[in-house]
C-alpha cells in the first residue's frame, strides 16, 4: 500500500496570492463553456472546429485541382 503524506496544518495563503486567483467572470465563462453541449455551439464560433473544417475544404480543393 502506498504511503501518502498529508499536510493538514498548512499556513494561510497571503491575500496577494488569493486576489491573483479571484476572477469570477472567467470562472463563470469557463463553467458555461464546459456545460454547454458542443452540438448547440455554432461551428464558426468554435475556432478548432472551424480550422479543421477549413483544412478539410482546402485539402479537398487542392486534391480536386491536381487530380483533374
Amino acid at each position: 500500500m502506498a504511503k501518502h503524506k498529508f499536510n493538514i496544518d498548512q499556513p494561510d495563503l497571503p491575500d496577494k496570492q488569493i486576489d491573483k486567483h479571484k476572477d469570477f467572470k472567467k470562472l463563470i465563462h469557463d463553467y458555461q463553456k464546459a456545460t454547454k453541449p458542443l452540438y448547440k455551439t455554432p461551428l464558426y464560433k468554435n475556432k478548432y472546429v472551424f480550422l479543421v473544417i477549413l483544412l478539410i475544404l482546402l485539402l479537398t480543393y487542392i486534391i480536386s485541382e491536381y487530380s483533374g
